[in-house]
């Protein structure tokens, strides 16, 4: 069993600070208007795989699906000590999520000798079936666990991870290879949080050659005909425009008429 771990790196659309029209005509993301960043829950999974680098001394290896706009996520990987890093050749925005794992399966499997384990970031789309994880495990015939708070233990042919129940934490154990999907990282001391880049790695890794895989290269062809989901279109919901009350703090009436208000939901 090798002693590699693969990380899979996102970049996704960044919606924390959208203003103004975000789609176009024909429900499209406009690429202009809308920045990118790394998927945050795939930067927890690789601050997982780290945390392993630095504790038993595996190798990182990270995966990306498609070139780079705004940011270049396998390279970031690369800025806070991953090891190594490849791209697929394709774009994530024509890809279901069954046939982004096709391909992101048909990688690790080349790899020699195969990884040990398999990490990837619970993004919001996955919701809680953490789908992206399951259908690289479906491909490669691999168990896999779910919402992963932090990897207790790492022995050679097994692996204990935690992760959050009802009234406290529940331990899992699972044989190698297996592939872990981690959770949210909830508060910055959360295990899960992910470390900054390193400027010594920026000023060293910033021209350092990704290769790319082709899915051609990689075995999986007609990739039109292995997408079972399309996305018709995208369609954004009217900001809400909350009409501001000025009641006197005086008039228990008024105050008494506002809080019936709230309460109804006007």
């Amino acid at each position: 069993m090798g002693r590699e771990l693969v990380v899979v790196m996102r970049e996704v659309w960044d919606t924390r600070d959208l203003t103004g029209a975000v789609l176009n005509e024909h429900g499209e993301i406009r690429a202009d208007t809308v920045p990118t960043r790394v998927e945050p829950e795939d930067l927890n999974a690789l601050e997982a795989a780290l945390r392993l680098q630095d504790r038993d001394g595996v190798a990182v290896h990270v995966l990306g699906i498609g070139a780079p706009r705004n940011v270049d996520a396998p390279r970031e990987a690369l800025y806070r000590g991953a090891n190594s890093a490849e791209r697929i050749e394709a774009d994530p925005e024509q890809l279901d999520t069954a046939t982004q794992a096709a391909l992101l399966a048909a990688a690790i499997r080349r790899r020699s000798p195969p990884p040990a384990l398999v990490l990837v970031g619970t993004a919001v789309p996955d919701s809680d079936n953490s789908l992206l994880a399951r259908h690289i495990a479906g491909e490669l015939g691999w168990p896999a666990v779910s919402w992963v708070d932090s990897i207790e233990e790492f022995h050679s042919d097994r692996v204990v991870v935690r992760r959050s129940v009802e009234m406290g934490n529940e331990f899992l154990e699972l044989p190698l290879p297996c592939v872990v999907a981690i959770g949210v990282a909830l508060l910055e001391d959360d295990p899960r949080a992910p470390r900054p880049a390193k400027a010594m790695l920026k000023l060293k890794m910033k021209k350092t050659e990704i290769p790319s895989l082709t899915p051609a290269s990689l075995g999986v062809s007609d990739l039109g005909s292995r997408t079972t989901t399309l996305r018709v279109r995208r369609e954004s919901v009217p900001a809400r425009v909350i009409e501001t009350r000025t009641v006197d703090p005086e008039d228990e009436a008024a105050l008494r008429a506002m809080l019936e208000a709230v309460r109804k939901g006007e």
